[in-house]
C-alpha cells in the first residue's frame, strides 16, 4: 500500500476474512440523510441536471471492488511482523477500503480536521503534519470541546464520513456500521476481542444507556440541542459545557470506546493510533453507535434525515475534508486556499453572467482542471472563489506556459495568451520560452478536435478582453 503503514494494503499478516462482526445493521443509522442520498448510481461522471458529479451534493459513486466477488465483509485481521498470537490480532476495515483512504488522504485529513479544531487552544495544531493553522480562513470559531458548535460538527463530519464509505461500498457497509446497542458483553464485539472483553465502569455502563436510551424524555431533557448531545458523546472526562444549561451525565465516552480496543504492541492501525485511526474496523463500530444515537435523538425531536439544514452542513462538511485532502495531497501554501463554506458576494457584470459560464460547464470543463485551489499553471477559471478574484489574477498576469504572453492584456485578445488557448490559436503566435515561462501551446481544454469553446463563448471571451476585461462592478 502506497503511502499506508506496513507497505501494503493491511500491512503486513493481514487477512481479509470475514472473521465474524459485531451486531448487524440498524435502522437508525442515519445513512441516507444529507447529501448523496440514493443518487450515487449515476453514470458518465454527470448527473440529470448535466454537471459534473459533485460527490458532496450527489454521492460516491461505488467503487468497483464493491461488484468484486473476491472482496469480503467484517474485519480484516491485522498481526505485527513475525507475531500471530490470537491475543495480539487487531482488526482493520478490508485491504480494498484501507487502499482508497491511503489513496485519497482520508486518514491524514481526519487528522488535519481534528487539528484545525485546537488551533485557537493551548498548544493548538500539534498534531498537523501540515502547520493547519496557518490557513487561518479555514479555522472554526467552534473549537474542539469548548462549544456546543464544535459538538454538532463532530457529528456531522463523522456522519459524513461514513456515509460516504456506505455509498463507496453499498454491498459491504457493515463495516462501517455501528453498533446497535452499547456493547455491554464480549457477545456484543467481533470474536478477535471476546477474549480480551472487561467489563465497564459503572458510569460508562450508565451512560451507554442514557445513549441507548436517548430517546426517552428524561434523556432527551438533559440536551436541548444536537451540539450538547455531540459535545457529552465526542468529549473527555473532566470537560464541561457551560453554555446551553444542560444536565449533562459523565463525560467520556467516546475516549472510554477507543480505549476499549486498543492493543498494546500492536498499533500501526490501532483505533488509539490518531494517524491511522480511520483503518480500525472498531472505529467505525463505536463512530457508527454515536451516529445512531444523534439519529435516534433526531427522529425522536421531530428532525428527520431529509432536512435542508442537515443536507446543507453535511456537504460544508465534505467540502471542508476535500480541501483539507487538497492541502496534504498538494502541498498548498495559506494562498492557494480559499474557505470552501465562506459565502460568496453576490456578483454582475459581463464577465461573471457572460464569461465565467463557459469555464465551469461540463462541455468545457475549465474549471476541473483551474479551481480555487491547487489549480494547473496557477490559473483559476472557477470553484468556490469570486469573479472579482478571478479576473484580478488574470489581468495582466504573466502565464506559465505561454512564454513573453501575459494572461490577458485588456483591449488586446491578440496578445492574450487565455484568448489564444481557447480559441486554439496559440500555436500559430510565435510563442518564445523565457526564464520563468516555457511553452505549452495546445488548445485548452486538450482536444484533438480543436476548440471545445462554442464560436459563441469565443466571441464573448474576446469582446469582454476588447472592452478592458473589467472585472464585477
Amino acid at each position: 500500500m502506497s503511502g499506508g503503514p506496513g507497505g501494503g494494503p493491511g500491512g503486513p499478516g493481514a487477512t481479509s476474512g470475514a472473521g465474524g462482526s459485531g451486531p448487524g445493521p440498524s435502522s437508525s443509522s442515519g445513512s441516507q440523510a444529507g447529501s448523496g442520498a440514493g443518487s450515487h448510481s449515476g453514470t458518465g461522471g454527470e448527473d440529470t441536471a448535466g454537471r459534473p458529479h459533485d460527490h458532496c451534493v450527489d454521492g460516491y459513486l461505488p467503487h468497483p471492488s464493491d461488484s468484486d466477488p473476491n472482496m469480503k465483509d467484517g474485519p480484516a485481521d491485522f498481526y505485527p511482523p513475525g507475531n500471530t498470537d490470537p491475543n495480539i490480532v487487531d482488526t482493520t476495515v478490508q485491504p480494498e477500503v484501507l487502499q482508497w483512504m491511503y489513496d485519497n488522504s482520508w486518514q491524514a485529513a481526519h487528522v488535519e480536521w481534528h487539528a484545525i479544531r485546537a488551533c485557537n487552544l493551548p498548544g493548538g495544531g500539534g498534531l498537523s503534519k501540515v502547520n493547519i493553522c496557518s490557513f487561518e480562513q479555514l479555522v472554526p470559531q467552534d473549537q474542539n470541546c469548548q462549544t456546543a458548535g464544535d459538538g454538532y460538527q463532530f457529528l456531522v463530519f463523522h456522519r459524513h464520513m461514513i456515509q460516504a464509505l456506505k455509498q463507496l461500498w453499498p454491498n459491504h457497509s457493515e463495516q462501517f456500521t455501528g453498533f446497535t446497542k452499547f456493547p455491554t458483553s464480549a457477545e456484543d464485539v467481533p470474536p478477535q476481542w471476546r477474549s480480551a472483553w472487561r467489563d465497564w465502569d459503572s458510569a460508562a455502563l450508565e451512560a451507554g444507556r442514557i445513549g441507548d436510551e436517548i430517546d426517552k424524555p428524561e434523556n432527551l431533557a438533559r440536551f436541548p440541542d444536537e451540539g450538547t448531545l455531540g459535545f457529552w458523546l465526542q468529549c473527555n472526562v473532566g470537560q464541561r459545557l457551560r453554555s446551553p444549561a444542560n444536565n449533562m451525565p459523565w463525560v467520556g465516552l467516546h475516549f472510554a470506546l477507543h480505549a476499549k480496543w486498543a492493543r498494546p504492541g500492536n498499533t500501526a492501525h490501532g483505533v488509539n493510533n490518531t494517524n491511522v485511526n480511520i483503518d480500525n474496523y472498531m472505529f467505525w463500530k463505536l463512530h457508527g453507535w454515536i451516529d445512531n444515537v444523534w439519529e435516534k435523538y433526531r427522529l425522536a425531536k421531530g428532525l428527520l434525515p431529509t432536512d435542508e439544514k442537515l443536507k446543507h452542513d453535511l456537504i460544508a462538511q465534505c467540502r471542508e475534508m476535500d480541501t483539507e485532502i487538497k492541502i496534504i495531497k498538494e502541498d498548498l501554501t495559506p494562498d492557494e486556499v480559499t474557505n470552501p463554506n465562506e459565502p460568496l458576494p453576490v456578483e454582475t457584470g459581463f464577465f461573471h453572467e457572460t464569461v465565467r459560464p463557459m469555464f465551469e460547464n461540463t462541455r468545457n470543463l475549465c474549471s476541473g482542471c483551474h479551481a480555487e485551489s491547487g489549480a494547473n499553471a496557477g490559473l483559476t477559471l472557477g470553484g468556490h472563489i469570486s469573479s472579482r478574484k478571478i479576473v484580478d489574477a488574470l489581468v495582466n498576469r504573466p502565464s506559465k506556459n505561454g512564454g513573453q504572453f501575459k494572461l490577458v492584456v485588456p483591449g488586446d485578445p491578440d496578445n492574450s495568451w487565455l484568448y489564444l488557448k481557447a480559441s486554439g490559436r496559440a500555436e500559430t503566435v510565435g510563442c518564445q520560452q523565457t526564464a520563468t515561462a516555457q511553452c505549452i501551446p495546445g488548445v485548452m481544454p486538450p482536444s484533438t478536435g480543436g476548440p471545445t469553446a462554442t464560436a459563441r463563448e469565443l466571441e464573448n471571451l474576446r469582446q469582454w478582453i476588447l472592452d478592458g476585461a473589467e472585472g464585477p462592478p
